[in-house]
Formats: structure tokens, sequence, C-alpha cells
């Protein structure tokens, strides 16, 4: 104990000599309390963005996108160290400006300017192209509300070139022809009752572009995804998801060889199989890596409210859709529940809003019209102070418990009643809930 208090001595008078020094005439207390300086290369950019502004540039950030802000910072040429991307708007006749500084040295210097015209820099992507190590530019220009323009640029050597144009409604990236290359995937809406298209640029190691192009469903009015993904035999397709006259909409496209084909388009010019009266949006539903469709059937109604469930259905390079899973999405509850595969016309559903502050949705054994139906499961929401209580009253069990809400359930029937009956483990394992952005246009 002796050696302890040593120690505990000696650490004390060790602190109590470091407060002196720190406020010690000779220590600068300004010094002490100023914050880090930036590292000399940035004060270097700083200063060449500010001589931009004086001479009358202003910041012009892509309006959309993943990349938005007005100066970004992206390895352009390959070697390691990242290069700035300043976004500006200036007079004359060309305006908006992408200027790109490379370090030499401690410094920051100009090595190209990406000029266009137009109301704004729409968006901004980055993609190597052709494989050779250096970054193409693709940006959207924003002409007018309706109009936008996409460039590609080359810039190999700092060399600003363009080398490919299109307009588009919306654009991604993806590996569509599985050369281990990016190739620009876009879309184009038409009017009135003509078909959009569906185009993939690609450029090669010897700077040629590539172009392939299909039709997309007829009256596609606007696109709500635009994405890569996975198909059943493991072939890269890209998903157009859009509205026509209210509905949903999924064209599913394909690379073969040097044609785009969109392999659900039937012979009515709109998309088999995924047309839809639903505002669910495709999505990897059961982590496989394919994504699902998800089309909306009716359940046997137990009065004149019609209950429906979601069928997600995954479709293989053929256009061939299988049944992957089936849930039922309570929207106004926000949760969600997958339902067994055998349960499937088997059942029905109700609503039940008696309780102050506890809404139950009823899942029943459908018996056939002319019987009534046997419940075997409620599912709860809950809300209030006292929904702790209300959740755990006896025979419920608590699903999910938030900072306003509780959901919990409760099991009506055993297998010894019904086959088919699920246990606790099985619907806390199907439960979860929904998010908004499992809904088509949400952000």
């Amino acid at each position: 104990m002796k050696q302890l208090a040593k120690c505990l001595l000696l650490g004390c008078m060790l602190l109590f000599l470091l407060l002196l020094s720190a406020c010690s005439p000779g220590r600068d207390m300004e010094e002490l309390m100023a914050l880090p300086k930036l590292p000399q290369e940035y004060l270097e950019l700083q200063q060449a963005l500010d001589d931009l502004q004086a001479g009358g540039a202003a910041f012009s950030a892509p309006v959309s996108g993943s990349y938005r802000q007005s100066v970004q910072f992206y390895d352009v040429n390959g070697d390691g160290a990242e290069e700035a991307l300043a976004f500006f708007r200036t007079s004359g006749e060309r305006p908006l400006k992408i200027c790109i500084f490379i370090r030499s040295g401690s410094r920051y210097e100009t090595a190209a300017v990406v000029e266009g015209d137009g109301a704004s820099i729409e968006s901004v992507t980055y993609a190597d192209m052709d494989g050779d190590g250096w970054t193409e530019l693709v940006v959207g220009w924003g002409m007018d509300a309706e109009l936008k323009m996409l460039t590609v640029y080359s810039l190999k050597a700092f060399q600003v070139s363009p080398i490919a144009n299109a307009g588009y409604t919306q654009y991604t990236v993806g590996d569509l022809n599985e050369d281990g290359h990016s190739e620009l995937l876009l879309v184009r809406l038409g009017d009135g009752d003509k078909n959009g298209t569906a185009e993939l640029i690609g450029v090669s190691r010897d700077g040629e572009t590539v172009n392939a192009s299909s039709r997309i469903s007829t009256g596609m009015e606007s696109i709500s995804r635009l994405t890569c993904g996975t198909l059943l035999d493991r072939k890269p397709a890209l998903f157009v998801e859009g509205s026509v006259s209210g509905s949903l909409v999924t064209d599913i496209l394909l690379c073969e060889g040097e044609t785009l084909r969109n392999v659900t388009l039937g012979s009515d010019e709109i998309s088999e199989g995924t047309f839809r009266s639903s505002s669910v949006g495709l999505r990897d539903m059961n982590g496989d890596g394919v994504p699902e469709i998800p089309i909306p059937r009716a359940l046997p109604a137990q009065g004149e409210t019609i209950y429906r469930v979601l069928d997600w259905y995954a479709f293989n390079s053929r256009g061939i859709r299988r049944l992957q899973l089936s849930t039922y999405h309570n929207f106004s509850d926000s949760w969600y529940l997958t339902l067994s595969e055998y349960w499937g016309d088997r059942i029905s559903i109700r609503r039940e809003d008696t309780d102050a502050g506890e809404r139950a949705v009823v899942f029943s054994r459908w018996n056939g019209a002319d019987k009534p139906v046997t419940d075997f499961l409620i599912i709860y929401t809950i809300s209030g102070a006292s929904r702790e209580e209300l959740a755990s009253r006896q025979g419920r069990f608590i699903l999910y418990s938030g900072a306003e809400i509780t959901y919990a359930a409760q099991l009506l029937l055993t297998k010894d009643d019904w086959s088919l009956a699920p246990d606790e483990t099985q619907i806390r394992r199907s439960f979860g809930l929904i998010y908004s952005e499992w809904i088509s246009g949400s952000t």
C-alpha cells in the first residue's frame, strides 16, 4: 500500500508541473487555443480556388448523383494520388467549367479544364471505361427542365477529349458485357405512346466507342429506379423500373455480344410478368444477390375489403420468372411478414382496430367461402405510454420495440391444431420493418 501511495503522489506532482509549464509566461495561450493548420498543399489549392472566384467564377456543384460536392478528390490517372476537381459557373459562351488540379510538389496546378454550356452540371460520374488506368469523366449537362445531355470525356495525359454524347433521362454505370470494364448505361423516355430507349455505351482499348440499344416498355412516363443486378443464372442485367399509367413496370436488359436485349418485353410492347398496380419497387428481398420484383396477389376476402400479399419473382436471362417468396406488407404500420411458402391461398387477413393505441392484423386459416375462418396469428402495433405493458400481456411476445411504437404477436393455434401453424421462432424470423426506399420514387 505504501508503494501505491508513493506512485500516486509522484503522478500528482508530475501533473502539477505540466500544468505550471502550460501556464508559464513564456507559453503563448493563443497558440495553444489555435485550430490545427491545414497542410500546405491544401492551402495552395484554396488559393487557386480563391483566385478563380476573384475572377468572377462561382461554385456550381452537380445537382444530382453520388458526387455533389463543389470540390471533389479522385485519382484520375491511377497513380495513387488524388487530383482535385472543382465545379464552377463563369460568364461567356461555355460558362460551366470543371477544373482539374494536380499536385506538383507541395502545390496544386491546373492540369485541364472541361467546359460546357447549359443551365447546370446535372451530375458527374467517374469510370475507367477502356481499362487503361485513366478515369473517363461522365458529365450530365442540364440544358433545361426537360433536356439533359451526357458527355463522356477522355482525360488521358490530362488532354480533354469528348468521346461520346447522348441525350438521356437517367443513367448509371456497370459492367454489363462482363469484359471487366465499366459501360455507360442510359435510358431515354419516349414521347407519348412511343417506346423509350435503353442504350449501352462502351469504350474499347483503342478508344473506339461501342454502342448497343434496345426498346423499353411503351408508355413509360418516368423512371423510378435504374440499377445493375444479377439474374438467377448469374448473368448481369440492367433493371429499368418506371411508371406506366399509375402502375409500375420493370424492364430487364442483357448484353449479348454486341446487342442489348430486353428479355421481358412482350408482344404488346410492355414487359410481361413485371407490370403491377403497386408502389413497391424491386429489391433483393431474400438476400441471395438477385433482385426480386413484387407482384400483388389478392387473398380470399372475409368481407368487402380485399387484402393482398406480394409474390416476389426473380428472373433468368430468358425472361422466365420464378417465385422466391411471398410477403404481407402493412404499409400503414410500417411492418411486413414473410409468409410460409405452404400457405398460398389457404389464409386470409383482416384488421381489427378497436382498442385505443392498439391496431391489430389478424391472420386466419381460410376454410372456404361458406365456412368461418380460423384465426391463427395476430400482430399488434401499439403506441402510447403503456405500450410495453400491452405488448407483454399473457400470450403475446414482443417483436420490436422502438421509441414510439412497439410491435407484438400472439399465436392462436399450434401445429397440433393445424399442421401449417407457425411457431414463435418462425414469426420472429419472418417479421421486418418497412423502409421508405422500398417504395418506388422515394429517396
